[in-house]
C-alpha cells in the first residue's frame, strides 16, 4: 500500500506535466496552421492584384470588407466589391512588383498582417485585419499608407 501511494504521488506531477506539454504542442501546431493559412490568404491578395485576378481577391477578402486610406482627396473608403472589380488585368512587368509580409499577429480568431508592397511608381504599407470565419481566414479590412515608389523622380 505504501509503494502504491508513493508511486501515485510521484507520478501525478509527471502526468500533469505531460498533459500540459501535450496541450502546448497542440496549441503551437494550431498557431502554426493559422499563420500558414493567413500567409496563403495574403498571398492570394498579392497574386490577385498583380495578376489581375478578381477571383483570387475574392478568395482573400470577405465580401463586406473595406479598403481605407488617405489619398490626395483625403480619407478614401472603398467597398471591396468596387475595388476588386477594377482588378481585371495583370500589372505590366509583374516581376517589378515586390510584395512581402512584414509581420503577422494572431490572437484567437483575429489577426493583423502588415505588408510591404514595393512597386515602381508607389510604395504601400498595408495593415490587413483578418478574421477566421467558418474556418477560413478572410481579410475584413485593409488600411494603407502610400508614398512615391522607387522610380519616382528617376524619369523611368
Amino acid at each position: 500500500m505504501f509503494r502504491r501511494t508513493l508511486f501515485g504521488v510521484t507520478l501525478a506531477p509527471v502526468f500533469a506535466g505531460l498533459v500540459a506539454v501535450a496541450g502546448y504542442v497542440a496549441e503551437h501546431e494550431a498557431a502554426k496552421a493559422d499563420e500558414a493559412a493567413i500567409r496563403e490568404t495574403v498571398q492570394a491578395y498579392f497574386d490577385g492584384m498583380v495578376q489581375g485576378e478578381p477571383e483570387r481577391l475574392q478568395a482573400a477578402f470577405h465580401e463586406d470588407a473595406y479598403l481605407i486610406g488617405i489619398t490626395r482627396d483625403g480619407l478614401t473608403r472603398i467597398p471591396f466589391g468596387e475595388w476588386s472589380a477594377r482588378m481585371t488585368r495583370p500589372l505590366p512587368n509583374p516581376d517589378q512588383f515586390h510584395n512581402r509580409i512584414v509581420s503577422i499577429d494572431v490572437v484567437g480568431m483575429a489577426a493583423v498582417a502588415k505588408t510591404d508592397l514595393d512597386w515602381p511608381s508607389v510604395h504601400y504599407v498595408d495593415y490587413l485585419a483578418l478574421l477566421k470565419i467558418d474556418g477560413e481566414w478572410k481579410i475584413v479590412n485593409k488600411i494603407w499608407h502610400q508614398e512615391p515608389g522607387r522610380d519616382h523622380g528617376s524619369g523611368a
